[in-house]
């Protein structure tokens, strides 16, 4: 009985990560104040568009893809993954070993982890 509170509580906080990253999109397209470009050094400047989950590892970023409610609430449960909102200053990181163009590291400068991502969820910083 208790695996069926687990279940529906997981679909709960994936339907709200869901809404929340669809709500970051639509703050995004409405034209919000540009975050302030972070110090990269020799990375590249980017900046998060539309919340995404960032996966602690690329194994965990493929597991992940395609992206589903039930997916993303096992891995967010678990601590793989972190949900990076919209507007979110990151560099990236130059060797991250995979040759994967749709998976890109990144790193936020405020913080020590990197967090895999999809390409088509970052955009140049201005």
């Amino acid at each position: 009985m208790q695996s069926i509170f687990d279940h529906g509580r997981r679909a709960v906080v994936a339907a709200g990560l869901v809404l929340a990253a669809l709500a970051g999109a639509n703050a995004h397209a409405a034209g919000k104040g540009a975050p302030p470009r972070p110090d990269c050094g020799n990375e590249r400047a980017m900046k998060i568009v539309g919340d995404t989950p960032g996966a602690i590892s690329f194994d965990v970023y493929r597991q992940l893809h395609p992206v589903t409610a039930q997916h993303l609430a096992l891995f967010v449960d678990s601590g793989q993954v972190k949900l990076l909102r919209d507007g979110l200053p990151v560099c990236t990181v130059r060797d991250d070993g995979v040759d994967d163009p749709s998976a890109v590291l990144v790193r936020a400068p405020s913080d020590k982890m990197s967090f895999w991502v999809n390409a088509s969820n970052l955009a140049g910083a201005r």
